[in-house]
C-alpha cells in the first residue's frame, strides 16, 4: 500500500471521528453542490469557509444524505506534502477503506496546495462525485478557476460576518421591531463595537479587545506571509509591509504619490512594483479598491482608486491616522456591505464633478448609474449636511438620477431639493435588512 494512501486513509478516519463541530453558528450562505459541477468556496483567510463546509455537510446530513458518502481532507494537514499522488490516490484511499465508490460528496480544503489539482478535477468531473473546493488564493478567483474548469463552476465569495451574523454569534435576536424600544441602543453599541473590530468569527467571539486588536495583527500577517509573500514569491517582504500599512492610511490611492512616500521613508521602489503589489492584495482578497465613475476608459486608468480593505478592524490594527476617522470607517463598512449584496452584473465606483465635489458610490449596471450614496457619520452641522447635499445634488443632475441616499450613524430624514430627493438613513438600518446577495458565480 502506498504511504501516500495510507496518509490520505488516516486523515479521513480521523475527522470522521472528531465529526463536525457542535458549535456551528450558521451563516447567511446556501451552498448546494451538485453533480458534474465543482462548487468554490473562496475569500480572504480566516473568514469561516471551512466552517461553511462543515455547515454544508449538516444540512446534507439533515435532508437525508448519508454521512458515510461525505468526505473532508484538509490539505494543509502537516503530513500532506505537495505531490499530485495526494489526489490521484485520494479515491482509491475511499474505495478501500470506507467501501463507497460513487455518489461521493468530497469536501476538499486547500486543495491548490497540491500540484496539477485543476487537471485532476477536470478528469473527474464527468464522475459520480460531488465536489467541493476551498482556499483564500487568487486560483480560485471567480474568472481563474471558471477559465481553469471550463465553466462548470460555482463560486461563493466569502466575507467577514455581515452585521446580522455578528449579532447571531453574540447571541441577539433581531426579529422584533427595535427603532422605538431601548434595545436599539444595544444594537448601537454592538454596531461600535463591529465598526472598530470587524466581522471576523473568532475575533468577534474574542472578549478582550486587547486580544482582538492582536489577534487582527496577527491576521494580517498571516495573510501577509502565507497568501502573498510565500505564493507570489517576494523578495522585499518589508516594503510589501509598508505598502499595505501604508494603503490602510489612504484614501485614494496614487502609484506615483505612493512611490514618493515609500522614498521619502527610505524605501526604494518602483511605481510597477508598487502596483504589483496592491495586486497581489486584491488576488489574497485582503484589499478592493472601486475607480471612478465614467464610461471613457482613459478617464477610469488616469484617475486615482478608492481603496478599501476586507474588514474594518484589520485595517484599523495595521493603520496610524484612518483609525480615528469615524466617517472613512463607516464608509469602509458601507463598501464591503455593498460588494457583499451587489449582483454580479453591477458595479461600485465613486463620482467626481468638475468642481472636484464627490459622492462615495455609484452603483452602475452595463456602465448606466442605478443608486448614489453618499456616507457621512455625523451630519446635524449645517456645513457638513451642505456639502454632502450639494455633490449629491450635483451628481444627480449630471447623470440622471432623483434618489439618493446619505448613510449615517444614527441620523434620520428625507429632504427635497430642486425635485431631487435625499434620504438620510442610519447605517443600523440597512445592516438589519435581509438584502444579502450570495455573491455567487454561475
Amino acid at each position: 500500500m502506498s504511504t501516500v494512501r495510507s496518509i490520505l486513509k488516516a486523515i479521513i478516519a480521523e475527522w470522521k471521528d472528531i465529526g463536525i463541530p457542535r458549535d456551528l453558528i450558521p451563516r447567511d450562505y446556501v451552498i448546494r453542490p451538485k453533480k458534474r459541477w465543482v462548487t468554490v468556496i473562496t475569500g480572504a483567510r480566516m473568514t469561516g469557509k471551512t466552517y461553511l463546509m462543515f455547515q454544508t455537510m449538516k444540512r446534507l446530513m439533515d435532508e437525508g444524505v448519508d454521512e458515510n458518502r461525505i468526505f473532508y481532507v484538509n490539505f494543509e494537514d502537516e503530513r500532506v506534502y505537495g505531490d499530485t499522488a495526494f489526489l490521484t490516490e485520494l479515491l482509491p484511499a475511499i474505495r478501500e477503506e470506507f467501501g463507497v465508490s460513487e455518489n461521493i460528496y468530497l469536501f476538499l480544503d486547500e486543495i491548490h496546495l497540491i500540484p496539477k489539482w485543476d487537471i485532476w478535477l477536470r478528469r473527474n468531473l464527468m464522475r459520480e462525485l460531488i465536489i467541493t473546493i476551498s482556499g483564500s488564493t487568487s486560483e480560485l478567483m471567480p474568472d481563474r478557476v471558471a477559465s481553469s474548469l471550463g465553466g462548470r463552476t460555482k463560486t461563493h465569495i466569502v466575507y467577514p460576518l455581515s452585521f446580522i451574523e455578528y449579532l447571531r454569534f453574540k447571541g441577539i435576536d433581531v426579529k422584533k421591531s427595535i427603532e422605538y424600544s431601548l434595545r436599539k441602543y444595544d444594537i448601537l453599541y454592538h454596531l461600535k463595537e463591529y465598526m472598530l473590530f470587524g466581522g471576523f468569527p473568532e475575533i468577534v467571539k474574542t472578549r478582550d479587545k486587547y486580544g482582538k486588536l492582536r489577534g487582527l495583527q496577527e491576521y494580517f500577517l498571516a495573510i501577509l506571509h502565507r497568501d502573498i509573500i510565500r505564493r507570489q514569491n517576494v523578495d522585499k517582504p518589508v516594503d510589501l509591509e509598508i505598502l499595505y500599512k501604508l494603503l490602510a492610511d489612504t484614501t485614494l490611492f496614487s502609484a506615483s504619490k505612493t512611490e514618493k512616500t515609500m522614498k521619502s521613508l527610505g524605501y526604494k521602489i518602483s511605481k510597477a512594483t508598487i502596483l504589483k503589489y496592491k495586486n497581489y492584495g486584491e488576488k489574497a482578497y485582503l484589499i478592493y479598491q472601486s475607480e471612478i465613475f465614467s464610461t471613457k476608459i482613459k478617464d477610469r486608468l488616469q484617475y486615482p482608486r478608492k481603496i478599501y480593505f476586507t474588514d474594518t478592524g484589520l485595517r484599523r490594527a495595521i493603520s496610524t491616522g484612518w483609525s480615528i476617522n469615524e466617517t472613512r470607517i463607516l464608509e469602509n463598512l458601507v463598501f464591503i456591505e455593498l460588494l457583499r449584496r451587489k449582483k454580479l452584473t453591477e458595479r461600485i465606483a465613486y463620482w467626481r464633478g468638475k468642481q472636484r465635489r464627490e459622492v462615495d458610490f455609484v452603483i452602475e449596471e452595463n456602465l448606466k448609474p442605478k443608486k448614489l450614496i453618499q456616507v457621512c457619520y455625523d451630519p446635524t452641522q449645517e456645513e457638513t449636511r451642505k456639502r454632502e447635499e450639494k455633490a449629491l445634488i450635483e451628481a444627480m443632475r449630471e447623470l440622471g438620477i432623483t434618489h439618493s441616499q446619505i448613510i449615517t450613524w444614527d441620523y434620520e430624514e428625507t429632504k427635497q431639493i430642486n425635485n431631487k430627493k435625499i434620504t438620510y438613513i442610519p447605517l443600523w438600518k440597512i445592516l438589519l435588512k435581509q438584502k444579502t446577495q450570495q455573491n455567487t458565480t454561475p
